[in-house]
């Protein structure tokens, strides 16, 4: 039995290169960060101070969050590359308002529950799933120009979009939290609409599928891997990658939101505690500011023949900040390293994706994506439970020298190991697909 599948079909025909609808493009991925960078305050806001969750009940929240993507990106690749991906992404902001507005109404209302939260966080990472390597798949055929290029324009849409979601959230006071979940759900609602305004590039035809469609996916996804694997850029990458979702992502969604809270009293009650809020939205602006400010420079500096060697130093600064923020300290220079992580985590995710999309063969690009973000988002899961319960047990402060010395390892071997620190784009790379 075979059957031949139609990439993008009823998709719009595609019009030439400056009528893709790149800005269109830009503005659903600013509002989609946006809405998640508010997310990134207001959930963990809600588990720790409005349903007071102990540290091991928070590691498990934001691991639900985190889980459906490690479980789905790898379909959600196989079907980037094989469908609409257009239409997957307007779906997905839809649902994405839904589900914000859900949130609100159980807020506003006053029956929030844990359970909620945990089936809440559940949905919006399974929607995510399918919608990053959709969105991602699609940059390269709407970028009028370069891909680095794109790449770079695409991660000040992110970081800007998280900036502002996350000063949003430090009006929390003032607006209060249903007003903010209904401001998500319109912000995606928007999001939507932009995407059908999205006119992408055609790809080349499909597979032809053979056989049952079960082999056939796990044929198409192996074929990713084997790719991936065989680049002496990309398995590198998505090696660090890995280490990121473990070491960083674990640290940022656990260990520094109660490292924060820790700065309060434990007896705050009423309004009083929605300055808790307003100083986990401070300090995740610092380091996306410090991420936007980087990804901006590499725009201004254009091309780096030096990659590698950039993404890793840049790895290098995370780590040692991590590492940095065991020591007890003030609240205002704990954010100074904040920002300081932001200039290298900006340099850093803009590079790795730009490395991958660069030397991915074109037929497999959402798929290797999807890898490069199953390794990234694949350990956080495990992480985020793992610091909770080391911060239960050692307390946030001692426990966050876990991933920032895990982290230093990593980039020590790759340096070593690898041919990243010497990559050179000016010379051909053996066994690189361009």
């Amino acid at each position: 039995m075979s059957a031949s599948d139609t990439t993008d079909a009823g998709s719009p025909k595609a019009p030439a290169d400056g009528q893709t609808g790149f800005p269109s493009y830009l503005f659903t991925q600013g509002a989609w960060f946006l809405a998640f960078g508010l997310q990134m305050v207001l959930f963990p806001y809600l588990v720790r101070v409005v349903l007071q969750e102990n540290e091991i009940r928070f590691g498990l929240a934001q691991m639900s969050m985190q889980l459906p993507t490690v479980l789905l990106i790898l379909l959600g690749g196989y079907a980037a590359d094989r469908t609409d991906t257009r239409r997957v992404v307007q779906i997905g902001c839809a649902l994405c308002a839904a589900s914000f507005l859900g949130l609100g109404v159980f807020v506003a209302s006053g029956h929030l529950t844990y359970a909620t939260l945990i089936v809440y966080a559940l949905g919006i990472g399974t929607i995510g799933a399918f919608v990053t390597p959709a969105r991602d798949a699609l940059l390269s055929r709407v970028a009028p120009g370069g891909v680095q290029q794109a790449v770079g324009l695409a991660s000040l849409a992110q970081f800007g979009g998280q900036i502002l979601g996350m000063a949003a959230a430090t009006a929390a006071p003032i607006l209060g939290l249903p007003a903010l979940l209904f401001g998500q759900a319109a912000m995606m609602a928007v999001a939507a609409g932009a995407a059908s305004r999205i006119r992408p590039r055609p790809t080349g035809p499909s597979r032809i599928r053979e056989g049952g469609v079960l082999g056939f996916v796990a044929s198409e996804i192996s074929g990713g891997f084997r790719a991936a694997a065989a680049s002496p850029v990309i398995a590198p990458v998505i090696l660090c990658a890995i280490g990121m979702g473990i070491c960083f992502m674990g640290a940022f969604a656990v260990l520094l939101p109660l490292i924060v809270q820790s700065y309060f009293p434990a007896d705050l009650a009423g309004p009083e505690r929605t300055r808790i809020a307003t100083a986990l939205g401070i300090f995740s602006l610092t380091f996306w500011i410090g991420s936007i400010l980087s990804a901006t420079a590499l725009i201004r500096v254009g091309h780096i023949r030096r990659k590698g060697r950039v993404y890793l130093v840049s790895l290098f600064t995370g780590a040692s900040v991590l590492v940095l923020c065991s020591l007890p300290m003030p609240f205002w220079l704990l954010c100074v390293l904040n920002f300081v992580w932001g200039l290298g985590g900006g340099v850093a995710m803009t590079l790795g994706r730009g490395l991958v999309q660069h030397y991915a063969p074109p037929d497999k690009v959402a798929r290797i994506l999807s890898i490069f973000t199953l390794g990234t988002m694949g350990g956080a899961p495990a992480g985020a439970v793992l610091y909770g319960v080391l911060a239960h047990a050692i307390s946030p402060h001692a426990a966050i020298l876990f991933p920032g010395l895990g982290m230093l390892v990593i980039v020590a071997a790759v340096t070593s190991l690898s041919r990243l620190w010497h990559l050179d784009e000016a010379l051909p790379v053996a066994g690189a697909t361009t």
